[in-house]
C-alpha cells in the first residue's frame, strides 16, 4: 500500500511508501480529502477522475487530497497514482505539470 498527496495551490503529487512517515501525520488535517483505491473500488474512483468527479480549487477544502492504492503489487500502485495524476492533469494544468516525487 502506498499514501500519495496531491496538492493544487502548490502543484505536486508525493508518494509515500511507508505508511508510518511522519509527513503523512504532518500534512494530514480536519475533513482531509482521502480517496481509497484498490480492486473494488479502482473503476468507481478512475470514472470519478475521468469525469472531473473531485475538484481542485485553492482554499481549504479543495486544495489538496490524499489518494491511497492498495494493491499488494507496489509497482502497479504507482502506476495507478500516475494515471490518476495524468487523470487530473487533463482539467487542472498545473497539477498536469508537476511531477511525482517520492518522499519515503
Amino acid at each position: 500500500m502506498l499514501k500519495a498527496y496531491v496538492n493544487y495551490p502548490n502543484p505536486k503529487v508525493t508518494i509515500h511508501r511507508d505508511p508510518s512517515c511522519q509527513s503523512i501525520q504532518k500534512m494530514a488535517k480536519q475533513r482531509q480529502r482521502f480517496v481509497r483505491i484498490n480492486p473494488k473500488t479502482i473503476s468507481t474512483e478512475l470514472q470519478r477522475f475521468k469525469a472531473k468527479g473531485y475538484a481542485f480549487a485553492a482554499n481549504a477544502a479543495g486544495n489538496d487530497m490524499w489518494l491511497e492504492a492498495d494493491f499488494g503489487d507496489a509497482a502497479f500502485e504507482v502506476a495507478v497514482v500516475k494515471y490518476v495524476h495524468h487523470l487530473i492533469g487533463e482539467h487542472y494544468a498545473p497539477l498536469g505539470k508537476a511531477i511525482i516525487g517520492t518522499h519515503c
